[in-house]
């Protein structure tokens, strides 16, 4: 069984539809609704103690779902449905009509898959992360074979007289020839600078023909910078790797391959296959495993076996950094995104140990740089991302710590700093940064835990008067009084004694006690920052 994969990384490109249609027989659909259809962003395993994992976007797969009550499986429809996921996957038998009828009456529907009996879902999982394109880990020369993939294009350009590349799943080049006289074109040329093959629809189309064909296509010139070409995909067995492509200065559509280009190609892509799927399950599970191992100690503390996956000793310094959309929540998607791009960015700046993705936020351990390195990555990557965001970026860069104390501690001081106010002009902040906001946000956490601690100015009905009150009162104890605090607010300083005189005699408050005026700054300060939280972005 052969499964074709479309690398084409455009959100049309990475529907269910789409999936159904560039991998059939992999999957068949048992209701897929008329609605236009959502983007994938990922996979999860449904598990019933955890619905929170059903989210937008997300392919969820139900492996026993035969195991579960008709109703379980029917509210499981109702809350994919819900909550925007991009369909429920399910493997082997017949659902109840029921659970067919919910599929098609909740709000736009959701699709209802079934995988063939023949596929693992393993396999399917790795199928659906190469649709989605450079959201997913792309297969990326390594050492393990980059030399050798070299090899492999040297010695199919022998054969040609051609430029040879070879390309990952993602369009991403990760080997050319360099065998002496052999002829390359613009595009060729164009491709070896930046490493990627340009986005034209015209060769979106010569892959999907490369992918659905077993053995090598030949294409025609195209104009003076695109000469004849020769392709073949790599595939591992149902798996879509990537794809070999050769310059043909001889070739055409009307010129049929010789028998050793065509056993060149060949040959070249079975070794070819062996090699990239090696490093992509090496790849894959290595930072499956340190991706998971960093989300586990951002709960807990750290296991052993925690710091073996990370490589860190317990004794190693580490420093926790996290990314945020600004504003409104973002989609699964986005956030994906996020995390994959400030991924990719950060790797170039700094020595990264693992990532992971977890209530909205992007969090990276990363070792052997200063906080004025990491300040100057995190600037940089929030400015690479304004060109592939709408929406704002802000980071923060936690205290550093061992890896054997964890990062639980390291979390809530970025998740602290993360509710903090971010000007766009320092999107980048540390606890130095905002101590006071910090002490004021931990302030309001306390009162919300122990609310008779609160003084009852805050805890009094709220309206424009009361609001006035606080604020005239902030201001009297941080300007030093009514001169400084009428300039603050730009108001008459008898104003300011006016309010300050009603507000302590409604309060019942005297100033000349300083437990009592310590607690009615604490709670004013407090309240302003929970205010200025819910009013932020």
């Amino acid at each position: 069984m052969r499964l074709s994969v479309s690398t084409n990384s455009s959100p049309q490109g990475s529907t269910v539809a789409a999936l159904l249609e560039d991998a059939a027989p992999l999957a068949s659909a048992l209701f897929l609704p008329d609605a236009e259809l959502l983007a994938i962003v990922g996979v999860e395993f449904y598990d019933d103690a955890a619905p929170e994992r059903v989210a937008e976007g997300l392919l969820v797969l139900v492996p026993s779902w035969r195991a579960l009550r008709q109703q379980a499986m029917r509210g499981l429809v109702e809350l994919a449905a819900k909550r925007g996921a991009a369909g429920v996957v399910i493997q082997g038998g017949e659902p109840p009509q029921q659970v067919l009828a919910a599929c098609a009456q909740t709000g736009r529907g959701v699709a209802l898959l079934r995988l063939d009996d023949h596929i693992t879902w393993r396999e399917f999982e790795a199928v659906v992360d190469l649709t989605i394109g450079e959201t997913s880990p792309s297969i990326t020369a390594s050492l393990l074979q980059s030399d050798y993939l070299f090899a492999i294009a040297d010695s199919i350009a022998e054969v040609f007289g051609g430029s040879v590349a070879v390309e990952n799943h993602a369009r991403t080049l990760l080997a050319y020839s360099t065998v002496e006289h052999q002829i390359i074109d613009e595009t060729r040329s164009v491709g070896i600078r930046t490493r990627q093959v340009p986005h034209a629809i015209r060769n979106h189309e010569q892959y999907r023909q490369v992918q659905f064909t077993d053995g090598p296509v030949q294409f025609p010139q195209f104009d003076a910078h695109e000469l004849p070409r020769a392709a073949i995909a790599v595939r591992a067995g149902s798996m879509q790797l990537g794809s070999i492509w050769a310059i043909d200065p001889d070739g055409g559509t009307d010129v049929p391959l010789s028998e050793e280009k065509r056993d060149a190609l060949e040959r070249g892509a079975q070794s070819a296959a062996a090699h990239l799927l090696a490093a992509w399950r090496v790849s894959d599970a290595e930072a499956r495993r340190r991706d998971a191992a960093l989300g586990r100690m951002l709960e807990i503390a750290p296991t052993s076996g925690d710091l073996v996956a990370l490589s860190l000793a317990p004794t190693s310094e580490v420093r926790l950094i996290s990314l945020q959309f600004a504003g409104e929540a973002a989609s699964p998607g986005d956030e994906r995104q996020l995390q994959a791009f400030a991924d990719r960015q950060l790797q170039a700046r700094l020595s990264v140990v693992a990532a992971a993705l977890t209530n909205g936020a992007c969090y990276v351990a990363v070792t052997g740089a200063t906080e004025s390195r990491i300040r100057d990555a995190l600037t940089a990557t929030i400015r690479a991302a304004a060109r592939s965001f709408t929406q704002e970026i802000r980071a923060a860069i936690a205290c550093p710590t061992t890896a054997g104390v964890g990062f639980v501690a390291a979390r809530e001081e970025l998740d602290a700093i993360l509710r903090t106010p971010h000007e766009r002009t320092q999107p980048v902040k540390s606890s130095d940064d905002v101590r006071a906001s910090l002490i004021a946000d931990h302030l309001g956490q306390l009162f919300a835990t122990y609310p008779y601690l609160q003084h009852p100015a805050v805890t009094m009905a709220d309206g424009r008067r009361q609001r006035e009150r606080r604020d005239t009162m902030l201001a009297w104890f941080e300007q030093g009084g009514p001169a400084g605090a009428a300039a603050h607010l730009h108001v008459h300083e008898n104003t300011v004694r006016y309010r300050v005189q009603q507000a302590l005699r409604d309060w019942g408050v005297q100033l000349d006690q300083p437990d009592e005026a310590f607690a009615l700054w604490t709670t004013l300060v407090a309240w302003r920052a929970r205010d200025r939280s819910t009013h932020t972005d």
